[in-house]
């Protein structure tokens, strides 16, 4: 294909040329075009130069009949001429304003190309190509054109995402927000957590600060009971006091068995407790057995008469003040009684300890009563015995002499006994017709139904749930 080209400078006379076939060569980048634009332009100098010289020297004829001065000069790199070209143009003089408007033209592509071949054959090839390689084609919508197409890509892809796909996505937003959530709620249960420990600490060290203030109160508290008390005794302590008292009386009376004057026996015990249906139909006693259950039962009654129920101690001139006094402050709903009574016992456990004190004095006097009245009931019973036996042995061997050892150990116990916070005192029953009370009572041969016949030793009870006391009393059961 044939066609007329003037050059883009106008300087060179218009040739038919054919039209070179585009070169299935590597596109050359535009960036190596404008990198080759130095060099060109050199080139072109040296063509005008020479041109302007030969101005009037007329063309020759080369090969093809083609003057070499008629071709179009090339502003561009080889890849628009044929590689078999044998004209190239080495020297043409260029302008400022001539390289100014190469380089506009080598800044627009098909712009170029359209001033070098007018009749847009090949721009139309060329065109045609660009879809092919679109580097080459240079025009400046290309790049909004591959946007809009990259736009579109996108929303047809969203448009063929599957149902399933939009279904796993919905459920991945939901367990992101439940782990949101959770982790919101961990932080605020980790913050309370901290608050609670802070809170704990703090109670743990008020905690420890009461119970050290708590035993700081009660070490007080003991010392000033053990300084108003009569003794060191305690509840326990009395406890254990009461059941060797009851075994020491058995005892004695065990060391007489098979001893009494029958007769004498029943005058002493009828005569005591007449109340007691002791005999039976013939005037005898019921269970001649029972005599030293009530031999036992006379000394027990003399301890519980003449100390345990004595209203301060026995052989005091206050006695009865205090009976009357006490009974005054419990109508009156006050506990200065108790206060009252344990300074009382005190004042008695600090001079009963000095034998020339008259209240020493007095008290010895009281016992002393106390043991004769005992020992001559028991001489009665076990008579001639008793008598007989002390004569012939020493003074602590005597009958008497454990009477006496029965009363210290009475009068000691009715000390401490005072002494203490709670008022202990002895549980009263109706002999022979009051059923046995296995929480209170013990019967003597174990059995646990019946009528109590008669009481060998009463219960003693005192106190409250808290501060408790008992010590079951001993009977017979019919």
């Amino acid at each position: 294909m044939s066609e007329t080209i003037q050059n883009d400078f106008g300087t060179g006379p218009i040739l038919q040329t054919q039209a070179p076939p585009p070169s299935t060569s590597k596109s050359i980048q535009r960036s190596k075009t404008v990198r080759n634009l130095g060099s060109a332009g050199n080139k072109m100098r040296g063509l005008f130069k020479k041109q302007n010289k030969d101005a009037s020297t007329p063309p020759s004829t080369g090969k093809n009949g083609i003057s070499p001065a008629s071709r179009p000069a090339m502003t561009t790199s080889t890849s628009f001429a044929s590689p078999l070209s044998e004209y190239r143009y080495n020297e043409r003089p260029m302008s400022y304003v001539d390289t100014h408007a190469m380089e506009k033209s080598f800044s627009s592509g098909d712009n170029r190309r359209s001033q070098f071949y007018p009749n847009s054959e090949f721009s139309s090839n060329q065109s045609t190509m660009a879809p092919q390689n679109p580097l080459t084609t240079g025009t400046p919508s290309s790049s909004g054109t591959d946007i809009n197409d990259t736009n579109d890509n996108n929303k047809e892809q969203q448009q063929d995402v599957p149902p399933e796909a939009e279904e796993l996505k919905r459920q991945l937003d939901q367990l992101n927000q439940t782990i949101n959530k959770v982790r919101h709620e961990v932080t605020a249960e980790t913050e309370k957590k901290q608050q609670l420990q802070s809170e704990l600490e703090e109670a743990r060290r008020l905690y420890q600060e009461r119970e050290t203030e708590y035993s700081q109160i009660e070490h007080n508290f003991f010392q000033l009971t053990r300084a108003v008390r009569a003794t060191d005794d305690d509840l326990s302590t009395i406890r254990d006091s009461l059941k060797l008292l009851k075994y020491n009386v058995s005892r004695v009376v065990m060391t007489l068995n098979k001893k009494a004057d029958k007769t004498k026996a029943k005058a002493k015990f009828v005569a005591t407790w007449p109340q007691l249906s002791l005999l039976d139909s013939q005037g005898e006693l019921v269970e001649p057995s029972h005599i030293n259950f009530l031999a036992e039962k006379l000394i027990h009654d003399h301890l519980v008469r003449s100390v345990f129920q004595c209203p301060v101690y026995p052989g005091l001139d206050i006695n009865n003040a205090y009976a009357a006094l006490s009974q005054w402050f419990t109508e009156h709903d006050s506990t200065f009684s108790v206060r009252l009574r344990q300074q009382l016992a005190l004042i008695l456990a600090k001079n009963c300890k000095t034998t020339d004190s008259e209240l020493y004095q007095a008290v010895q006097q009281e016992k002393k009563r106390i043991a004769d009245l005992i020992y001559n009931d028991l001489a009665e019973i076990y008579s001639p015995f008793i008598r007989e036996n002390d004569a012939q042995v020493s003074e602590e061997k005597s009958y008497y002499a454990k009477v006496v050892d029965i009363l210290d150990k009475a009068f000691k116990l009715a000390v401490a006994i005072r002494g203490q916070e709670v008022e202990i005192t002895t549980l009263s029953l109706e002999e022979g017709k009051q059923e046995i009370d296995e929480e209170t009572m013990a019967e003597v041969r174990g059995k646990t139904s019946g009528v109590v016949r008669f009481c060998i030793c009463p219960a003693f009870v005192g106190g409250d749930g808290e501060h408790g006391f008992l010590e079951k009393g001993k009977v017979v059961v019919v």
